[in-house]
């Protein structure tokens, strides 16, 4: 079986996402009689984007509804977002393809103009936990996590990071955890903090594993420790940082991808399109197809999405006040 499929499952088990009801929606009156537009924050090609299409493809081929992607860029995300919460008809056929934690530094860090309480989350998709590592040959490359700690107690570690990120975010809980501190170096995300790791420019750095997978099986970086409540499938011997005695649970640390409405939906075009996603999301096509997109699968239902994007709101910005961002 996939190890990708195996962590849908682990996924499921762990956070209670999965739960597709037992008898489909009843079809709303005369909805959808058009297509159905998926906003996205982010450029054609990116992760979000495809995780976007690939979806759109699986809900029409599973209940023949068609569905659009619609890219908004600008604002780093903040155009797309501002337009699901505030400007959209609440009518169900405009749907955010939301990625936090970005949306959530959106209305932290960044004093946009919508709240989160603004968003419907009404299912998840997927959900990629944040790797730590290091480069095999460096000085550290084959300590164990309490010796690298150690370690940096007496020699600062170069840590890359880009800012305001989970990678960052991570880092920085790391370090206050173990009463250690990092020099962070900027970089304007995960892939080129791994080619400064790479290149011995850095110590250390936060990934996803889609980033670095390939020079983890290579031998070139070791994985240190990953983010979220299960190891991945593709890191079985890593483990995370909550067996490490560091709490990094959930989804608070790492990327979720979900769908949002505006709020104000009616409730049976709500309830119909969150069980046509899970239904379509569900299955041995759903699985090829995200795998072959290079992309983690881990639906959860309405209930689990609203609880899980609650409580990783809630934990960000307790670190957020905690590491002087923001004020409480």
């Amino acid at each position: 079986m996939s190890p990708f499929r195996l962590f849908a499952g682990a996924l499921a088990l762990g956070l209670s996402a999965l739960s597709v009801p037992a008898v489909a929606q009843e079809k709303p009156a005369d909805f959808p009689r058009r297509p159905i537009s998926l906003v996205v924050a982010y450029p054609a090609g990116g992760a979000v984007d495809v995780t976007a299409r690939t979806l759109a493809d699986l809900g029409q081929k599973h209940g023949g509804t068609q569905f659009r992607v619609e890219n908004r860029l600008g604002g780093a995300g903040i155009v797309a977002h501002t337009y699901v919460a505030k400007q959209a008809e609440a009518d169900g056929y405009t749907i955010g393809v939301i990625a936090n934690p970005f949306m959530f530094t959106d209305v932290l860090l960044r004093d946009a103009s919508f709240d989160v309480s603004e968003f419907d989350p009404i299912v998840t998709i997927s959900f990629d936990p944040v790797v730590w590592l290091v480069r095999s040959g460096s000085e550290i490359g084959d300590k164990p996590f309490p010796e690298i700690m150690e370690h940096a107690k007496s020699n600062t570690l170069q840590v890359g990071m880009n800012p305001n990120s989970m990678f960052l975010f991570v880092s920085e809980y790391l370090a206050n955890q173990q009463g250690v501190e990092f020099n962070f170096i900027p970089f304007d995300g995960g892939r080129q903090g791994v080619t400064a790791l790479l290149a011995g420019d850095v110590d250390a750095t936060a990934a996803f594993f889609s980033e670095i997978e390939q020079f983890v099986r290579n031998g070139d970086l070791r994985a240190v420790a990953v983010t979220g409540d299960e190891r991945h499938p593709g890191l079985p011997d890593t483990p995370t940082f909550s067996e490490l005695g560091i709490p990094m649970v959930g989804q608070t640390w790492g990327a979720t991808r979900f769908l949002a409405l505006p709020n104000g939906v009616p409730e049976d075009r709500k309830a119909w399109l969150a069980a046509e996603f899970l239904a379509s999301m569900t299955g041995p096509e759903a699985e090829a197809a995200f795998e072959a997109a290079n992309l983690m699968l881990t639906p959860g239902d309405e209930a689990s999405t609203k609880a899980n994007f609650a409580q990783s709101f809630e934990e960000l910005k307790r670190f957020l006040i905690s590491s002087g961002r923001l004020e409480e």
